[in-house]
């Protein structure tokens, strides 16, 4: 493969450009103690492809960019007369401590001019600071571009009492150099009003320079006017040069323009790029190559880009086009859509069309009713998994605005109290997520130990599939499986009733052994006789299943002794008193223990006798300090609740007790309630 030999470039060339509001001019020098001017053309704003082949053919590989004079800040000073090198360190030191470092050194311009007394020098610092922009000039071009203030470009052009002025009204930048008796004076300045009070702000810009020059105070009104009556103005740019330019610029620069002396205003149309081409080559080129990023720092393409788009203009142009794309995409789309359909289906569009439509309508209507309605099936579906057995619901009312409003019953089940059942389901309602800050409320216990309570609740994720252990999952094991289970189950588990009651059964003969002070194995011993059969039990038989499957029930008038007699006459072994329904338990023997009921079993509230022989077996727990109740986890708390609530309905404990009771009770709801929110 041919590879394109490299561009030797000429060295001793160097361009010079100034960007208008329209217009790009460069003016192409080569270099010398007296420079030459070469070549002149003229460009479009956003023609740089242009510039950089121009520029190639002309074998430049070095631009310099004028800067617009409200980009930079110039500070003079004076600085005794020494060499060279020690006055430029010296003005080093005193542009640090002007800017205090916050201007980089390849922004940063030093010159001494030569003229001044013996004594002492002039000195110039041009900053331009990291907030400034710099002329557009393309991507390519802008590797070898450095940036020439404007200011700096004028020098050359200030003779005499009239000073050299290049202001422009779009950008407020007013550049000013004014040579006197004193000295050049090098000034930058802003603008930023419109019509007269911008003109104003000129005349006051150009009065504040001569008065820094040293011009006595009577002759500053004769140079304004002096300046008004040399104003030349193009569009938006204001220049005020001496009038013959030709003769101030002629013995410091050679030009070969052809152009040049066949149009008599050529000169002053480029004047400040010949002086910007003076100022390259004399004592003030120093001042001539500030760049944009450090030697060897390339930019990245982001800060390229935010560069580019950072011209108020562009980023207008882009936004707008970003905003008519954004209103006609859509249109577009679905004309395009509607085309490719009516080409796929071109006999059947219209019943398309119709059924799309009512695709629509159905979206929209479910979408309303997810918005105003609630999935009432699956909010009594979740409330049901959350329903623990024992609790008995009267009525249930659903509202969007108000949650859940419950009402029911609970009684004891497996050993566990009305009020522990009825925490566990609001504990259970809140850990699915679908309901939140429960409150329960709720009325003494009856005479028959039924709690009857109310439960509210806030509905916050009506469709939030919750998780439920597999043990509460009613799907897997119904009411009617966990009230009647299957007997080929049981026997396989080694029994044929219930778990719920051999866990009672167990529960009352652990019971029994404590008051006999006897263990199981021990009583199941002393139960058999010689020929190992089972022999009577201590607890009471129960009446003998007819063959009919009713439930023979004791007579309470007949003579003691008479169930044993029935009980042996039907042949079988004894059998535990029921636990649920109706039956008797026989007074003890002489020189027995009456045996203490069961909670959950044949006390209070299931027929097996009255209340106050189940309370008398509780144990009367413990008062508590605050400092202990602030200690406890809610685990704790809701494991002392039932056991309290046990306590406060005893009718055998004394008044004094009773109230202490009642307080820890109450002092346990209080702390569970400001510790979950309910």
């Amino acid at each position: 493969m041919k590879q394109t030999a490299a561009t030797s470039y000429d060295d001793s060339l160097f361009a010079v450009a100034e960007r208008g509001a329209e217009r790009l001019r460069v003016l192409l020098v080569r270099k010398g103690a007296r420079p030459t001017a070469v070549d002149c053309k003229e460009f479009a704003v956003q023609d740089t492809s242009s510039l950089q082949q121009w520029l190639e053919r002309k074998l430049c590989n070095d631009l310099r960019v004028l800067l617009p004079a409200s980009a930079v800040i110039v500070r003079s000073t004076s600085l005794p007369a020494a060499s060279q090198t020690q006055m430029l360190t010296a003005l080093a030191l005193q542009a640090e401590s002007f800017f205090l470092g916050s201007v980089p050194q390849h922004r940063l311009g030093l010159a001494v001019l030569n003229e001044g007394s013996g004594a002492e020098r002039h000195g110039l610092i041009v900053a331009w600071p990291m907030g400034q922009p710099a002329p557009d000039v393309g991507q390519r071009l802008e590797a070898i571009s450095t940036y020439l203030p404007e200011p700096a470009a004028l020098l050359p052009l200030a003779a005499g009492d009239l000073p050299a002025v290049v202001a422009d009204r779009r950008t407020g930048s007013i550049a000013i150099a004014l040579r006197s008796a004193g000295g050049t004076v090098l000034r930058s300045a802003r603008e930023d009003g419109v019509g007269d009070a911008w003109t104003e702000g000129l005349r006051r810009a150009i009065a504040e320079t001569a008065l820094n020059a040293g011009i006595e105070p009577a002759r500053i009104a004769a140079v304004v006017a002096g300046a008004e009556s040399a104003v030349e103005t193009s569009g938006d740019r204001v220049v005020i040069l001496e009038s013959d330019v030709r003769a101030l610029l002629g013995p410091r620069i050679n030009v070969e323009v052809g152009v040049a002396s066949l149009e008599p205003t050529w000169w002053r149309t480029w004047a400040v790029l010949l002086g910007a081409a003076i100022a390259s080559c004399g004592p003030l080129s120093e001042l001539c190559r500030l760049r944009k990023h450090e030697r060897g720092s390339e930019p990245t393409r982001l800060a390229r880009l935010v560069a580019r788009y950072s011209d108020p203009v562009r980023a207008l142009r882009v936004v707008a086009a970003a905003v008519a794309i954004m209103a006609i995409s859509p249109i577009a789309f679905s004309w395009l859509r509607a085309k490719v359909y009516e080409w796929k289906m071109p006999s059947s569009l219209g019943a398309f069309q119709l059924q799309q439509f009512d695709v629509e309508q159905r979206i929209a209507h479910y979408e309303a009713l997810g918005r105003k309605g609630l999935p009432a099936t699956k909010i009594l579906g979740d409330l049901a998994v959350a329903t623990p057995d024992g609790i008995e619901l009267e009525s249930i009312q659903i509202s969007l605005s108000q949650g859940i409003a419950v009402r029911g019953i609970a009684k004891p089940q497996s050993g566990k109290v009305p009020d522990e059942i009825v925490y566990a389901m609001m504990t259970q309602m809140e850990s699915s997520g679908v309901f939140q800050k429960a409150s329960l409320s709720w009325a003494p216990p009856d005479g028959r130990n039924l709690f009857k309570f109310s439960l509210n609740a806030l509905i916050s994720r009506p469709t939030l599939i919750a998780e439920v252990p597999e043990e509460r999952d009613w799907s897997v094991k119904s009411l009617a499986k966990r009230k009647y289970p299957d007997p080929d189950e049981q026997k396989k588990s080694g029994s044929d009733r219930p778990a719920d009651v051999r866990e009672d059964e167990q529960a009352r003969e652990t019971t029994e052994t404590k008051g006999n002070g006897e263990s199981p194995t021990q009583v199941a011993e002393a139960g058999r006789g010689e020929n190992g059969a089972r022999q009577a039990s201590t607890r009471t038989p129960a009446a003998p299943k007819p063959a009919d499957g009713t439930v023979a029930l004791a007579d309470p008038n007949a003579p003691k002794g008479a169930a044993d007699d029935a009980s042996a006459g039907s042949g079988q072994g004894s059998a535990p008193l029921p636990e649920r329904g109706i039956g008797r338990r026989p007074e003890p023997g002489p020189g027995e223990t009456p045996k203490p009921p069961v909670s959950g079993g044949a006390g209070t509230g299931a027929g097996g006798g009255p209340g106050s022989a189940a309370a008398a077996n509780l144990v009367v727990p413990d008062t508590f300090t605050d400092e202990q109740l602030k200690a406890m986890s809610v685990a704790e708390l809701r494991e002392k609740l039932p056991i309290f609530a046990q306590a406060r309905r005893r009718a055998d404990l004394d008044a004094e007790t009773s109230a202490r009771v009642k307080t820890d009770f109450q002092r346990i709801v209080d702390e569970l309630k400001q510790r979950t929110g309910n």
